[in-house]
Parts: structure tokens; sequence; C-alpha cells
């Protein structure tokens, strides 16, 4: 039962949440996050496959497409970790919002089932 309405709240909150940046699924029972902002970079040849005998300055245009990765992937971590924080701030909010109203919906409900009640016992 708990299981269900897990699934059910975060299909619930996923179709509530338009502006929402990643895909949540699930997978094999587990939920999974995948971005659909960030573009992970490819990684270039291996400086270590070069042959031994590699002219220097091929091996430095190597050394210079192996840096730019580094540089790209920080990046595409940096981004995976932005889009993934404003997503959980967006689920957090909605969560929060969600059980606001029907606390306050169920509050009503009491406030008005008691109201004849109250009006007898003056």
């Amino acid at each position: 039962m708990r299981k269900s309405f897990g699934i059910l709240l975060a299909v619930g909150l996923l179709s509530a949440v338009p502006a929402f940046a990643g895909n949540l699924a699930f997978e094999n029972g587990l939920t999974v996050w995948r971005s659909t902002q960030c573009v992970k970079p490819n990684p270039p040849s291996s400086v270590l496959n070069a042959h031994p005998e590699t002219a220097g300055e091929d091996m430095n245009g190597l050394v210079a497409q192996h840096n730019a990765y580094v540089d790209a992937a920080q990046a595409y971590m940096n981004c995976l970790g932005n889009e993934a924080e404003r997503d959980q701030a967006m689920v957090t909010q909605s969560i929060t919002s969600g059980a606001q109203k029907a606390i306050a919906d169920v509050q009503a409900e009491v406030d008005g089932a008691g109201a004849p009640l109250r009006g007898r016992s003056r």
C-alpha cells in the first residue's frame, strides 16, 4: 500500500509541476532522475593510447583535448547539480503546498461539521 501511494504521489507531483526540469521515472522498483538540460561531454582519445613516438606537437594536441574534456566534464557536473537542486526545491515546494492545502481542507470540514454543535451549546 505504501509503495503504491508513493508512486501515485510522485505521479501526481510530476503532473502538477510542468516546469520540472529533469525526468523522474520508476525503473525496477527504484526512482531514477535524469537531467534534461545538461549535455554530457564525450571523452577524447586517451593520451595513454598514443604511440610512444608521437610527435611532441601531436601530444600537446592530445593533452589540450583532454584538458578541454576535463573542463566540459566539470561544467556538466555543475549543470547536473544545479538542475537537481532546482528540481528538488520544486518538488519540496509542491509537497509542502499540497499538504498545507489538504490540512486546510480538512480543517474547513471539521469547522463546518462542528458549526451546528457550537450553535446549539449557546
